[in-house]
């Protein structure tokens, strides 16, 4: 997200600084406000500036996605890049090498040729001194005595200088003579000897160049500061020292240099071309006839082939020999590990890269809901591992999923069981001045084991019916659905209580499951005479409100499917105001979180003062369970009737 953003944020630089730069530009265009030209133009280039950062991150970015890409250019940044670097690196420091050694011979020819004329400056001034003559001498001889020339060549200085005897070049210069310039601007090499007042100067007669060349089989062109074809020097000052580079300069088209070379006869091979170029540099150039200084320097251009330079490499055969065996040997030995790791690099590059292929095609199938999918395993190493974690990711991820649909298909068909279940309690109750009900229903689970019912038997007298089926579930549900169905069909009978009781038990017990019991109450109320029949199989008691006061009616007897037909039974006549509770185990022996259950106490306890409502007697048990309980959820069902009785008359029943 943030590299988005800088992206985003670098594109917006760029056009902003685009907008400004145009409108300033065109603003001092069309107005004449010069000075806006220069910002507008530092701003242009800052925005193209940051348009081509942006452009070049995109395209790296989109370029370098997958990951095949990124291998490949990663080992092209360190395999293969630092090759052609490390060979132009060579190829560099080998063009030095061999520009310092064409160098080392120009300077020895230089040396060469003055010591030669110093040799004959010497033999010149003894012969002299003997009282020999120039006759037989060649030009630039020249004798000096008490300072002016008395015989020798008459283009050399009239008058001996200082300076003649001054022909050594500077210190750093690296050779061991001056040039001096003729008076045609030409170039010579001086030896002088001196004795008394004696003095002999020799100079080089004819082209310098030329003589250089022939003795040192190099191609030299001298070139002095002044001359319109020099190239400009460069100067460079650190830490209050300035330094002077000359750059190479390259005489392709001189007529004499192309003639030298063809006098060679080279051949076609790259050794034998002349590619080796080099300067040389001598300070202070100075005239002959006086010793001023005429020019700052010359330059000498040197220009060889590599076979020439080859020569100095290696004296003999046996060192040729020797050095191109091992520079062979190890090429060949660098030859075959870079191929090698190419090899190497190539296969990780494909098998890495056809992996994350295959686990993001794996990933994208997973990701639209194919959880079938798997990718074939035939790697030992941690991509392998990875493939195996997907795999068995996919697996858990199909389980699950087909857990979860499982899942959903049976709570929708818990759904339609409770559904169903709803639907076998009364939806309406009877309501009027007779009878008033208040009830409650909270299965523990999807399906609960509890049941009641209102039923009407005459239009004097209905059945309240609370029964309480061990157990939870889809099973425990269906049971009490067989129990309503044949209660209902009993009650229509007007069957009494202990034989509806009675044959209900007897159905429990042949059923094929008699691994179950059902406690249950039936309370017949008369309520045009006032009077309640009470019959108990094994259920909690019923509970009598009456002027304030509860009275718990514990009515012993065996519950439903048991052996033995004890049932509990009373009857009472009823007093208007009276309110009766009804109810299930689960609401007595709900549990707090020290494992203390509610008990008839607190049961007895939250129905004292509820009054004659059977709404506020029901919601004062509600209550006081729940506080019990602290959030412990219940593991039973809570089933709650209560009815109040409240004068004689016919109540609309359903």
């Amino acid at each position: 997200m943030k590299r988005i953003v800088l992206r985003r944020l670098l594109l917006a630089a760029a056009l902003l600084a685009g907008g400004i730069a145009v409108v300033s530009g065109t603003f001092g265009i069309l107005f004449g406000v010069t000075y806006m030209l220069l910002p507008a133009e530092l701003l242009l280039a800052g925005a193209t500036l940051l348009f081509l950062l942006w452009l070049a991150w995109s395209i790296t970015r989109r370029f370098l996605w997958r990951v095949g890409r990124r291998l490949a250019f990663s080992y092209f940044l360190i395999g293969v890049l630092p090759i052609p670097m490390l060979a132009a690196l060579i190829f560099l420091t080998g063009y030095l090498v061999a520009g310092f050694f064409l160098g080392h011979l120009y300077r020895d020819t230089v040396e060469s040729v003055h010591e030669d004329l110093q040799i004959t400056a010497n033999s010149l001034l003894e012969s002299f001194s003997e009282g020999g003559s120039l006759a037989n001498q060649r030009a630039g001889m020249a004798v000096y005595l008490y300072g002016r020339r008395i015989m020798g060549d008459t283009n050399l200085p009239s008058n001996w200088t200082s300076a003649l005897e001054d022909n050594a070049p500077d210190s750093g210069s690296g050779q061991t003579a001056r040039y001096y310039a003729r008076a045609d601007g030409s170039l010579t090499l001086i030896a002088t000897a001196v004795a008394g007042n004696a003095a002999a100067l020799v100079t080089l007669p004819g082209d310098l160049s030329k003589e250089l060349i022939r003795r040192g089989k190099v191609w030299v062109g001298l070139f002095r500061s002044d001359d319109p074809r020099k190239e400009s020097r460069i100067r460079l000052s650190l830490g209050g020292r300035e330094y002077s580079f000359q750059p190479v300069r390259v005489v392709r088209g001189s007529k004499k240099r192309a003639e030298y070379f063809a006098a060679l006869q080279l051949g076609p091979a790259f050794l034998d071309r002349p590619w080796l170029w080099w300067n040389e540099v001598s300070k202070d150039l100075r005239a002959l006839d006086d010793g001023q200084v005429v020019a700052e320097y010359v330059t000498a251009t040197l220009n060889g082939t590599g076979r020439g330079v080859a020569r100095y490499f290696f004296s003999s055969s046996e060192v040729d020999t020797a050095a191109w065996a091992a520079l062979i040997s190890m090429a060949s030995l660098l030859t075959a590990i870079y191929a090698a790791a190419l090899g190497m690099a190539l296969f990780i590059i494909f098998t890495l890269s056809r992996a994350v292929n295959r686990l993001s095609m794996a990933t994208d199938a997973l990701r639209a809901g194919d959880f079938s999918t798997r990718i074939p395993v035939r790697r030992n190493d941690q991509v392998g591992e990875l493939q195996k974690s997907f795999n068995q990711l996919a697996e858990n991820l199909e389980e699950l999923v087909a857990s979860e649909a499982q899942k959903e298909s049976l709570e929708k068909e818990l759904a339609v069981a409770r559904d169903l279940q709803q639907s076998l309690l009364p939806s309406k109750l009877p309501q009027s001045d007779t009878l008033e009900f208040s009830t409650l229903f909270e299965p523990s689970a999807a399906i609960g084991g509890d049941y009641f019912d209102i039923l009407r038997i005459d239009d004097s007298r209905l059945a309240v019916v609370i029964a309480d089926v061990s157990g939870h579930g889809l099973p425990t549900g269906l049971r009490m659905a067989m129990i309503k169905a044949a209660l209902g069909i009993l009650v229509e009978e007007e069957k009494q209580p202990k034989e509806i009781l009675s044959r209900l038990s007897n159905m429990i017990r042949s059923g094929q499951d008699g691994r179950f019991f059902v406690t249950a109450t039936v309370a017949i109320v008369d309520f045009r005479q006032g009077r309640l029949d009470l019959t108990n199989a094994g259920h909690p008691p019923t509970y009598l409100i009456r002027d304030g006061e509860v009275e718990e009616i514990l009515l012993p007897g065996n519950p439903l499917g048991a052996l033995g037909e004890n049932y509990g039974h009373t009857s009472f006549a009823l007093e208007p105001g009276d309110v009766l509770v009804w109810l299930s185990d689960g609401l007595i022996e709900m549990v707090n979180a020290e494992g203390e259950p509610f008990g008839y106490d607190g049961i007895r306890e939250c129905l004292l003062g509820s009054g004659s409502n059977p709404e506020e007697a029901r919601d004062r048990v509600v209550r006081a369970v729940a506080k019990h309980a602290g959030g412990v959820p219940a593991d039973d069902d809570q089933t709650l009737v209560a009815m109040r009785y409240r004068t004689a008359s016919s109540p609309s029943v359903p």
